[in-house]
């Protein structure tokens, strides 16, 4: 199987669960931070938002993009990059109110995630 199908194979049999663990690496101290977080899933493309773009996790982000995403011990190393086009902000979290209700209601109340990120270059961690 080539690596983006088994990347795309592993994604689908856990996009429907709720969150993921994402670490990344202290922007200050190098140290591994993780937090729970929501995602979706399209493909072999992992989304993630934010409500909060001065979350820890998000800065960590900005200065050190490669991350560590575990969906109930299925483990994938990407690098994460802020979607800036604003259609593809839209897809993100048309994407994410499909998959969380209080998404679904933000979204209806104009209120959507802070920050949105792509996870690319997905592989088996």
């Amino acid at each position: 199987m080539a690596p983006s199908a088994e990347v795309a194979a592993r994604l689908a049999a856990v996009k429907d669960r709720s969150t993921l663990r994402i670490t990344t690496r202290g922007r200050k101290s190098g140290k591994p931070h993780t937090v729970p977080i929501w995602f979706a899933v399209e493909d072999a493309t992992v989304y993630l938002g934010t409500l909060d773009a001065r979350r820890d996790w998000v800065r960590n982000v900005g200065k050190a993009p490669d991350v560590l995403l575990d969906v109930d011990g299925v483990r994938f190393r990407g690098r994460a990059s802020v979607v800036t086009d604003p259609r593809d902000k839209a897809h993100v979290r048309d994407l994410l109110a499909k998959k969380y209700w209080m998404a679904w209601v933000g979204s209806w109340l104009g209120k959507g995630p802070a920050r949105t990120f792509r996870v690319d270059d997905l592989a088996p961690a």
